[in-house]
């Protein structure tokens, strides 16, 4: 029933939440510049925590592919998976299996390396760099980047089919967690490791703030 057991479940977990998010707030002091003025940009500007990961596509690949494009193409792909797997079995089972389990492990490792390593190259290498000049922007900025996000999720997909030998919907919880774990790592990506210029640093936080308020 909802009253006691949910209700009196979601209260104290809302407590709980209060009063460590109470214990944080005192416990670390938040550096603080200046006063907010409108008329200059901060430097980093960055979105909201859950946009995050779509500004982190941004400096990778070109705006309307990042802002637009990719973000519906992976709503459309989540919305058709009740139309791909009409199965009934397993349904309400959590990882579906004890395969699924270890799909989900494997799905959620491969992508976090993979876009780790894709983050690194393009910052100390990068696409744009080594082809700007030589080639039509479409084709680093759009051509490539569309390439490699669907090069890498057949691969995922080829490697889930050789080693598990998955169902249909084993397949696709292997996806969406990639799905997922992009969602999660970009976001983390973009909050923590993202400095001034939104420049890669591997570290944090970056620099004294109020110093570099003044620049």
């Amino acid at each position: 029933m909802v009253w006691p057991s949910l209700v009196v479940v979601e209260a104290l977990s809302a407590v709980i939440f209060l009063v460590l998010l109470l214990g944080l707030s005192f416990m670390f002091n938040p550096p603080l510049v200046e006063q907010a003025n409108a008329t200059v940009t901060p430097n980093p500007a960055k979105a909201p925590w859950y946009f995050l990961n779509l500004q982190e596509l941004l400096l990778h690949m070109h705006p309307a592919l990042a802002g637009v494009i990719v973000p519906t193409a992976a709503l459309v792909l989540i919305a058709a998976i009740p139309f791909v797997d009409r199965s009934p079995l397993g349904v309400g089972v959590l990882f579906t299996s004890d395969k699924g389990k270890k799909i989900v492990w494997f799905s959620a490792i491969f992508t976090v390396v993979v876009e780790f390593g894709l983050i690194m190259f393009d910052a100390y290498i990068g696409v744009t760099k080594s082809l700007q000049g030589k080639v039509p922007e479409i084709i680093y900025e759009k051509v490539i980047p569309v390439i490699v996000m669907i090069a890498f999720s057949l691969i995922l997909v080829v490697l889930l089919q050789r080693i598990y030998r998955p169902t249909r919907r084993e397949l696709i919880i292997g996806l969406f967690t990639g799905f997922v774990a992009t969602y999660f790592f970009l976001t983390i990506m973009g909050t923590f490791f993202r400095g001034y210029g939104m420049a890669l640093q591997l570290y944090w936080p970056w620099v004294d703030l109020q110093h570099a308020a003044h620049h």
